[in-house]
């Protein structure tokens, strides 16, 4: 048999299948599908194997470890994903920081933080004191001292503790809750970890700090 009719039998056709899968696995960015094409592309791949007459049994059995691994990974991902269960208000407040992150991912996030309503007068953070919180404010409004000089007041939408958790330095500013405000406050070392370890959670979330940042450089040159 010619390579040309070898390359289109029958028993060929779970191995075009399997590496078509796989080539459109690497083109996906949502871990869940990455892991859920790689496993039905790795066992066609091994159906083709055991069709064709060609077995590499120290290949399938790779192959099938493999599978095994993304199935508990799969395992984790969809418990994450039940697992998640947000109010409509809460939904709305995290919408503008997770874009369009999967509901694992927004699981995930949302663990290394906790939801909380921060009476007046409340301090945040403390100028040139450690920050240990990078928070962010869903409802209300909060007054922002330099030099125990009032420079700002920043309300929904807005993060305090972006500066230290994006630079490390300590907190730039002293920021107080003119009124009860609602806020949803990320533990700063378990969220660093968390981006490390995912790579879309880290692009979301910076991105969003950046847009932040940009907005409160804007109204500090317009206030000079």
């Amino acid at each position: 048999m010619s390579i040309w009719d070898q390359f289109f039998s029958w028993a060929a056709v779970p191995g075009h299948i399997a590496y078509t899968i796989i080539a459109i696995s690497y083109l996906l960015t949502n871990i869940f599908w990455l892991r859920l094409a790689a496993v039905v592309g790795i066992g066609f791949e091994i159906v083709y194997f055991l069709i064709s007459g060609s077995a590499v049994w120290p290949s399938i059995a790779w192959d099938s470890a493999f599978i095994l691994i993304n199935l508990v990974q799969l395992g984790i991902l969809l418990r994450d994903r039940f697992s998640l269960k947000l109010s409509d208000d809460q939904k709305a407040f995290i919408k503008p920081i997770v874009g369009d992150l999967d509901k694992a991912q927004v699981a995930q996030l949302l663990r290394t933080a906790e939801w909380r309503t921060l009476p007046a007068g409340t301090v945040m953070t403390v100028e040139a004191e450690p920050v240990r919180e990078l928070t962010f404010i869903c409802q209300g409004q909060t007054e922002v001292r330099v030099k125990d000089q009032l420079v700002a007041h920043i309300g929904a939408g807005a993060f305090v503790g972006d500066v230290s958790f994006a630079t490390g330095v300590t907190a730039t500013a002293t920021v107080t809750t003119d009124e009860a405000v609602r806020v949803l406050a990320f533990d700063q070392e378990k969220l660093k970890t968390l981006c490390k370890r995912d790579e879309q959670i880290a692009h979301a979330l910076y991105r969003r700090i950046g847009g932040g940042l940009a907005d409160k450089m804007r109204v500090a040159t317009g206030r000079l």
